[in-house]
């Protein structure tokens, strides 16, 4: 209902406001859209950041458009559990909520029911109790990546050298033999069955499929396999022993095996010292 003057500006925001500078009255106006829609604009997995196929307990990440908190609003457990709805948002696969890490107007992360079965999923994101129209992704019994320091799935592990429980990197490379621990998500069911949002206790999960990684093209030693104590449910750690015969660099490939899937060759590497 304002009545404007000489409009010489406009902007649009990240939530959808619209300012229009009115020059003749010496203010700027306000355009807030009352009904704006939730918009799905892919949905890929956290470590990878690619539309690869989700799995039960998988850690994914939407990158959206609607009416939700213009800032990053960070989810806080409680009783060592994510809730399903944060500053209005709710996701849901098959209609089952999913545990929200954080949300924003444009991006919200979110965990995959374990409840989960089937081969597609509907997965529906709902701001402020407007929805968006269900987008239909593939669903796998397992789903594979490995979380890397650039936040990409492609480079450098984000990888623990077990000796000092430094960062691994070209300048502090793990040797021959020693352990290194990895960080992956898509693991899908484990044993104890995965509980939604939980926080890892003392009795970690372990993946039902088998786990196997290769360093360098050899199969490695897999020590340990499963939760995250104090990390949500959905995060995996792998320990390994760094295998004789590995060739010594900066770029030495890993590769995580779980049941018939599998992280994409070449994409991942360590730093490996030779003794």
């Amino acid at each position: 209902g304002a009545q404007l003057g000489l409009t010489n500006g406009v902007a649009v925001d990240a939530a959808g406001n619209v300012y229009v500078a009115d020059s003749l009255n010496n203010v700027v106006r306000l355009l807030q859209p009352t009904n704006r829609l939730v918009v799905v604009g892919a949905l890929v997995d956290a470590a990878s950041q690619s539309a690869i196929p989700i799995s039960p307990g998988k850690i994914i990440v939407i990158y959206c458009a609607g009416p939700g908190p213009t800032r990053l609003v960070q989810n806080q457990p409680s009783n060592d559990q994510y809730g399903t709805q944060l500053a209005g948002t709710t996701v849901s696969f098959n209609g089952i909520a999913a545990p929200i890490i954080y949300t924003t107007a444009t991006q919200v992360a979110a965990i995959v029911p374990y409840e989960l079965t089937g081969a597609t999923a509907q997965v529906t994101l709902t701001f402020q109790g407007q929805s968006s129209a269900p987008r239909t992704v593939p669903v796998a019994v397992s789903s594979p990546s490995l979380f890397t320091l650039n936040q990409t799935g492609a480079g450098q592990a984000a990888a623990i050298n077990a000796v000092d429980r430094t960062s691994n990197t070209a300048v502090n490379p793990v040797k021959i033999g020693a352990y290194i621990s990895l960080y992956a998500t898509g693991e899908g069911q484990t044993s104890p069955a995965g509980v939604d949002g939980k926080l890892g206790g003392t009795i970690p999960t372990r993946p039902v499929l088998p786990v196997s990684v290769t360093i360098g093209g050899i199969e490695a030693t897999v020590q340990y396999a499963g939760g995250v104590f104090g990390n949500v449910s959905g995060l995996m750690q792998v320990n390994v022993q760094i295998p004789s015969g590995v060739q010594a660099g900066g770029y030495v490939p890993v590769v995580l095996h779980i049941g018939d899937n599998s992280t994409t060759p070449d994409a991942v590497w360590i730093a490996v010292a030779g003794n």
